[in-house]
């Protein structure tokens, strides 16, 4: 049997598992707040398992695995800017717990006094943004199993999706979380051992240390990549995972706030740890093979030409776990946006009225359409991928000024998600600009100080974060006891 052989044989048992997971979970569900929010009773160590395979999807498998291959440590910066911000977001954000938000935009409403322009800003940018994001992580995973089993893509993108869509659709948020509990436990395995195999059955430290560049080894790769740009990178990601829905979501599903804040940070430092594993792969294909087309391709040039065919089926379904795990929570954020904030939007305020039946559809259309962007999107995903985080950055400002920054107002908020953008764009189309006007600092620092000036100049905001929240919860009971007779103005008086 060829190693492709043994990697579909993996893939098929491990889809058929997951599909199985979450069809029991799927009986478990009563209310719409079991699907969206698993009912709020997740433990410290479900929660701490959900959200580590959450942080590992694409970008670090693939994206940071590509940058170890060219710049050493470098890679490594990724998963160790994601796990910080992990940690910095439970130590600082886990208060929300106790206001039983059940999206990132009620969160932000409140910091602002409820005010309905910055809300429904971030209900719709926040939205798009994880469908994208689904998009995304559909095409990482395609790419993984097309490689590794020469399926064409079309069929690749096809069983990424339907793998994804499977797990997430039946059980909702418990399904996508104790899956990813089990896919934490495979995806940390795989990896360990495809480390140990790469570094130990290949001459070991030293013949890695000498093979490649003297600046590989340099701290966090910044003689090989630069500091300005190492620098930049851990802003921009750290900012990511702040104003990240999906880890948002895990957090108001905990059992109690300690839970949320302890398994934020216990998931942080297990994923600063997993960027030691991603230098030694990078580093090891470029070892083994410089002369890859693309630095992408340097984690699956590895498993497919370095290891037994037993191994490189592990390996390779661990990679597949740690990305559709990051799809689910992902699609699961999306599809609460939808249900909670986007359907009301366009019913005069309603919920519908079989919340369970609606948000079930929402998610099937939604991964039919991250599917058909993934086949066709090409360079409008490339797009997406660049462009995305830069928005994003902003949505962090208004977060990070809002719960520190008492004096905020919606009107500084408003500022710093026009700025961010503008400067960011500006750093990507000026010719010949400086090179610090592209780097993600800049727009950060110029959001940043945008919101401070503006919300200086303009009236303090009417409503305490606490009475902010207090309106938002009511207008929320409807939806989660699935009374859809009610509306959120009603319900809010």
């Amino acid at each position: 049997m060829t190693a492709s052989h043994f990697i579909l044989l993996g893939l098929v048992i491990y889809a058929v598992l997951m599909l199985g997971f979450s069809s029991f979970w799927m009986r478990k569900i009563r209310t719409p707040a079991d699907y969206l929010v698993g009912g709020r009773h997740f433990s410290f160590w479900i929660l701490a398992g959900t959200i580590t395979a959450g942080c590992i999807g694409t970008g670090v498998i693939v994206g940071a695995s590509g940058l170890a291959y060219r710049h050493g440590w470098a890679g490594s910066v990724y998963p160790i800017a994601l796990g910080l911000g992990t940690a910095f977001t439970g130590l600082s954000f886990a208060m929300a717990r106790r206001y039983n938000f059940m999206t990132l935009s009620e969160e932000i409403t409140a910091y602002y006094g409820g005010n309905r322009i910055i809300a429904e800003f971030s209900n719709l940018s926040l939205f798009f943004s994880q469908l994208f994001w689904v998009t995304v992580q559909i095409m990482g995973g395609a790419a993984v199993i097309a490689s590794v089993t020469q399926l064409p893509l079309s069929t690749s993108v096809f069983l990424a999706g339907t793998i994804a869509a499977g797990v997430t659709i039946p059980g909702g948020l418990k399904s996508v979380v104790y899956t990813d509990f089990l896919q934490a436990l495979i995806l940390l395995t795989g990896f360990s051992l495809l480390s140990y195999e790469a570094l130990f059955h290949h001459g070991g430290w030293s013949a890695l240390r000498a093979s490649v560049p003297p600046a590989y080894f340099s701290f966090l790769g910044i003689a090989a990549y630069g500091g300005w740009q190492v620098a930049g990178l851990l802003v921009a990601l750290i900012l990511a995972v702040v104003a990240d829905p999906g880890r948002r979501l895990s957090m108001y599903s905990a059992k109690k706030e300690s839970y949320a804040r302890w398994a934020m940070v216990a998931a942080g430092l297990v994923v600063i740890a997993f960027s030691t594993l991603i230098g030694i792969t990078g580093m090891t294909a470029f070892r083994l093979n410089p002369h890859l087309a693309r630095p992408d391709e340097a984690i699956l040039w590895l498993v497919m030409h370095a290891l037994p065919a037993w191994l490189a089926m592990l390996v390779v379904v661990s990679i597949t776990s740690g990305i559709i795990s990051c799809t689910n929570g992902t699609a699961m954020a999306a599809s609460t946006f939808f249900i909670r904030h986007i359907y009301p939007l366009f019913t005069r305020g309603r919920f519908p009225r079989r919340p369970l039946l609606t948000v079930r559809l929402a998610l099937v259309v939604l991964f039919l359409l991250a599917m058909t962007v993934a086949l066709h999107a090409g360079t409008i995903v490339g797009f997406v991928v660049k462009f995305l985080p830069l928005t994003m950055s902003g949505v962090a400002i208004i977060i990070l000024l809002g719960r520190f920054w008492r004096r905020s107002t919606w009107q500084g908020a408003l500022a710093a998600l026009l700025v961010t953008p503008l400067v960011s764009l500006a750093g990507m189309w000026t010719p010949g600009h400086p090179p610090w006007l592209s780097n993600a600092i800049t727009p950060t620092l110029a959001g940043a100080a945008a919101q401070i000036v503006v919300s200086l100049l303009t009236p303090a905001k009417p409503q305490s974060f606490e009475q902010a929240a207090r309106i938002i919860g009511a207008a929320r009971q409807a939806l989660e006891a699935g009374e859809s007779a009610s509306t959120v103005q009603a319900a809010a008086q």
